[in-house]
Parts: C-alpha cells; structure tokens; sequence
C-alpha cells in the first residue's frame, strides 16, 4: 500500500494546488502535516532575521496563519482528511514520522526561496528511494514558461516585464477541485500542545478598524475577498486610482497576505481579473492589479537566480549601501516615535495590525535608510517579523530596491516626506488616527 505524506506550507489551500493534487492520485492513504519551524519563534538563532535580532515570525502573522489553518482543516475534513500542526525542526519530525510510517511519496509545493530550496534538495537527498513531488502553483508562470533562463533574467523590472507580456500567458488555475481525498493514515486531528499562544488583536482596533476586522487567515476568506473587490464592489476597475490610499479596506485589494500564506494561488487571482474584465470591460485598473502580480513574479524568479544575495548587505549589484545600525534611532522607528508624523503613524499601523499600505511601505523604508541613516537589512528584518504578508522574495526584493543595491536602474530613491504626506494625507487624518494611538485592553 502507498503512503504520501503531504506538506504544507506556503499553500495553505485545496484549490489550485497542483503538488497536492498530483500526489493525491498516486497513494492509497495520504497524512496532511504543517509545520511550525520553532526557530521561528527566536531572536537568538543565526538563521535569517534573528541575526538581527528579529523574529522571523510575529504575532500578526503567526495568527492570520493559524486562522488559516483551521479553514484548511475544515477544507481537508470535507474531503476525508485530517491535519496534523507541529512545531520543531522540520527535517527531525519528517524522519520521525518517516520512521513510523514509511512513506512511498512526499509532496510540497514548488518555492524559490532559498531556505525552501535548501529543505527540497535534503528531502531529495535524504529519500531518494521515494517518489518526491515538488511541483509548482506558487507563481503565475512555471519555470520553463518563461522566455528567457533563469541565468538571463533582467535584474530590473521593466525589461522582464515586457518579456514576459509578450511571449508568456500565465498559468490557468487547476480546474477540478480536491472533493474527495485518499483516505487519512491518521484519522485523528493532532495540534502540538506546544505550539505559542494566539495574541488576539487589540479589542479597540477589532472594534473599529476595519482591516483588523476582516483581515482573518483562510482559503474561504480569500476566495470572498477576490470575489468582493471584483463582482461585489466592482473596486477593481478604480485601483490604480485609489491604490496609494493609506488607510481603510476599499482602497486596495489586500490580497496580499492571502497571497503570502498561498491561501489563494496568483494564477486564481490572474483569472479573476480575466473574468472580470470579460464581464465588466477591462481599463488601466484592472490591468495593474496584473501589473502587481507581475512585480511579484519577478521578486521571485529574482530570488531563484540571486539566491542568498537577496539578503545580503551589498545586495544583487554587491554595492555598498549607506547606513549603519543604531539601535535607539532604530527603535524609535519601530515604535513610531521619530520627528516624522507619517511615517509615525504607518509604523504604528504596522505594529498594532501588521499591516502597511504599498506607499507606506516605499514612505518608512525611504525614511529609514536616507533620513535616519540605518542599515537597510535591520529594517528588511523587522518587517520580516511583523508584516502579516510578509513574502521573502518582495520583502527584501523591495528594500534592497530602495536601499540601491538592489533591481533599481536609478538606485537610492528618495522620498520627499513633506510632499507625500501632502499628497497622501492632506488633511491629517491618518496621522491623526494613529498619532496617540496605544493598545488598550
């Protein structure tokens, strides 16, 4: 009798996922894991943002993920399955379970990132004698879409662009839907006991904040979410005129986080809009919510061809940035507290919600690098941590952008503050919502 272990990830759905599906047709019982890497939770090991003395997950996120995994365990027990959580070192409790149960196949779904790929190269190593799927629906292309190799792709933006528009179509989302399941190795849930506590978020902010309101982790959420701001609203066909909005839920698709988690796949969202505008007539809108994905897909497709050199201080162009780490200038920035009121209020924002506005994101990491003058990977890090769609791939993509080491033909933009905060908050009323704000019980 086959047995497939299936892990999950960054693809916390049922649809769209072509790993799970492929492996779901090739064993006789299937066992559903998750895993919480527990260095995650620590600011003292050597492994990605602690070095800088960050999480590589904090509260905001570990939440919207743990939301999400209850509606993947909802979507798994419908098809006849169960999912089981853990916490430890991930290669360790795959042995362990290996061991007790002696998978014939292994799934997990393509990742460029570079702590992804490592952990897929040791699973192929470490059970050669099974069959590995690691098949991809993380992107809007796969590999062997794209019109160039990945040694060959442009280090910036627009020439990869225009590449990828003329010769590629991205990918359509699988059609079928995961009903039905091979039948659990395991029928019991199992959730580790030793997994951190949920912080919920602040009551005052739940009460009238309304991207704390609806921002909740799950496939169900995100596929409402797609469906509202395209059939319900029609929001769509204004977001490139409303997309630099700061605060509120209508400005912006807020796909993001859904998109981070792999609750919805960029190829579901690239069909919607297709969807859409064949109903409602396509406009420079709702082509650059498709311009948006396509920033993404070449923050990733950068990080497979860069690899470490994303996260390193002199960046893909191994250039020496500007700045250096100060730590009470650095912790002012965090807590909102430096002589800047907007970035002031987005860093409150972000610390209280986890999220941020793509123009708030380009104002504080501005801010950061040239006003303050700090090391732009100490900010890279602590957005690691408290980002709620935090993506490695654009996350430090976009701050090696803005620090000028990174995919940026101009190299070390600089915002004028006084402008943005005129243009963008002309009456104060974002800073204003968040000038004296602090969690309240």
């Amino acid at each position: 009798m086959s047995k497939g272990l299936y892990w999950f990830e960054h693809d916390l759905r049922i649809c769209d996922n072509v790993a799970l599906q492929q492996l779901a047709t090739q064993v006789d019982q299937l066992h559903c894991i998750y895993i919480f890497d527990s260095e995650d939770f620590s600011t003292s090991s050597h492994k990605g943002s602690a070095q800088f003395k960050q999480r590589r997950i904090g509260q905001h996120r570990y939440r919207f993920i743990r939301q999400a995994l209850d509606d993947l365990q909802q979507q798994l027990l419908a098809a006849g399955q169960q999912l089981h959580i853990y916490i430890g070192a991930p290669l360790t409790i795959i042995q362990q379970l290996n061991e007790q149960h002696e998978f014939t196949h292994i799934g997990k779904h393509f990742h460029t990132g570079v702590h992804e790929r490592k952990t897929i190269d040791s699973l192929s190593q470490l059970y050669s004698d099974k069959t590995l799927i690691n098949t991809n629906s993380y992107t809007l292309y796969d590999i062997d879409d794209l019109p160039m190799s990945i040694e060959n792709l442009p280090d910036v933006f627009s020439p990869f662009r225009r590449k990828v528009e003329k010769f590629c179509e991205a990918r359509l989302p699988v059609a079928s839907i995961l009903s039905e399941l091979p039948p659990a190795l395991l029928p019991e849930q199992f959730v580790d006991t030793n997994l951190p506590p949920i912080r919920e978020c602040d009551k005052v902010l739940i009460n009238h904040n309304e991207t704390v309101k609806r921002l909740l982790g799950g496939e169900q959420k995100a596929l409402q979410q797609m469906h509202y701001y395209t059939f319900d609203t029609q929001a769509l066909s204004e977001y490139k005129i409303t997309r630099n909005g700061l605060e509120g839920w209508e400005f912006s698709s807020k796909l993001s986080p859904w998109l981070a988690a792999g609750c919805i796949s960029p190829r579901q969202v690239a069909a919607a809009i297709t969807d859409y505008e064949a109903h409602h007539g396509a406009n420079d809108s709702t082509y650059w919510l498709f311009f948006e994905l396509l920033w993404r897909e070449f923050f990733q497709w950068q990080q497979l061809k860069h690899g470490k050199a994303l996260y390193h201080r002199n960046g893909i162009q191994q250039k020496s940035p500007t700045g250096f780490h100060q730590k009470r200038r650095f912790e002012d920035w965090v807590n909102g507290e430096t002589d800047y009121p907007i970035i002031n209020a987005c860093m409150r924002q972000l610390k209280y919600t986890g999220f941020m506005s793509n123009r708030g994101r380009q104002l504080v990491a501005s801010c950061f690098i040239h006003e303050l003058g700090l090391d732009w990977q100490y900010g890279a890090a602590y957005f690691e941590e408290a980002l709620i769609d935090f993506d490695p791939a654009s996350n430090w993509g976009n701050w090696q952008y803005l620090a000028g080491v990174g995919s940026d033909p101009r190299g070390c933009r600089q915002f004028n503050l006084n402008k943005q905060t005129q243009t963008y908050d002309p009456q104060g009323e974002f800073i204003a919502y968040w000038a004296d704000y602090a969690p309240r019980s």
